[in-house]
């Protein structure tokens, strides 16, 4: 049954979204084929507008993705959808796990869709020396993997910020989606506050966190400062995106409230 309550979820979520993927494939290859344009006055304008387009649905790709999640997770579980959902022969506990299920693997489809795209519009030996120029000594592939993870559970942390306001507003007796968005709002730049200043912190113990505030930007940053500074981005918000589903869970097993 879990199975198949993922599977739906992520047909649900999907059927939409891949029409932005396209779009956003055809964007990224046009980018890319634009480059063997002609000086015409079309393909100088071409050149100048493709970016923008291109930009502009990876940006889409990750808001609907975060959208679909969050509307598929309220109408099955407190809308009209919800009456059969909750007669299923599952737990609370076992519908909570299969919404975030289909929410992590939406959303690493999402991000893969656009890392891809931006390496085909993008990508170039110009932007490989503009990484390098900014760290002494570079890792590429350390340098790429510790942005890609970052960036992830960045928005993982988003998506879940929001189940939880869900969760959390929906157990109120009125303006259930007032509060849900004023909670999980409050909640983003209050978590956010607090994880920047932690690692601001932390700086006042490592050298190398603290260069990372004070090195101007003509300063190239050191590979260990680059890496102390990821590692401890990526587990704050590790530990942010857990304790957040463990809440969720909590609240959400406790009881709903049917709209």
């Amino acid at each position: 049954m879990l199975r198949k309550l993922i599977k739906y979820d992520l047909l649900w979520m999907n059927r939409t979204l891949i029409i932005f993927y396209i779009i956003t494939f055809v964007f990224a290859i046009l980018m890319r084929l634009g480059e063997n344009l002609t000086d015409s006055v079309i393909g100088s304008l071409l050149r100048h507008i493709l970016p923008g387009f291109v930009i502009g649905a990876m940006i889409n790709v990750i808001i609907n993705a975060a959208i679909r999640i969050w509307v598929r997770f309220r109408q099955n579980c407190y809308k009209d959808e919800a009456y059969l959902t909750h007669t299923l022969p599952i737990t609370r506990a076992q519908l909570y796990d299969s919404k975030v299920i289909a929410a992590l693997i939406s959303t690493v489809i999402a991000v893969a869709v656009v890392i891809t795209c931006f390496f085909i519009a993008f990508w170039n030996n110009d932007m490989y020396e503009y990484f390098c120029s900014l760290v002494e000594n570079a890792d590429m592939g350390f340098i790429i993997g510790g942005i890609l993870v970052t960036a992830l559970l960045e928005i993982i942390y988003v998506i879940a910020v929001g189940l939880f306001g869900l969760v959390v507003g929906h157990r109120r007796n009125n303006n259930r989606v007032l509060y849900s968005v004023v909670i999980g709002m409050i909640l983003y730049f209050t978590l956010q506050a607090i994880l920047l200043a932690v690692i601001y912190c932390i700086g006042f113990f490592d050298d190398g966190i603290k260069a990372m505030f004070e090195s101007s930007p003509e300063n190239a940053i050191s590979l260990d400062n680059y890496r102390t500074l990821i590692v401890s981005a990526d587990t704050a918000y590790l530990v942010l995106n857990v304790c957040l589903y463990a809440l969720g869970k909590h609240y959400f097993e406790k009881g709903v409230n049917v709209d």
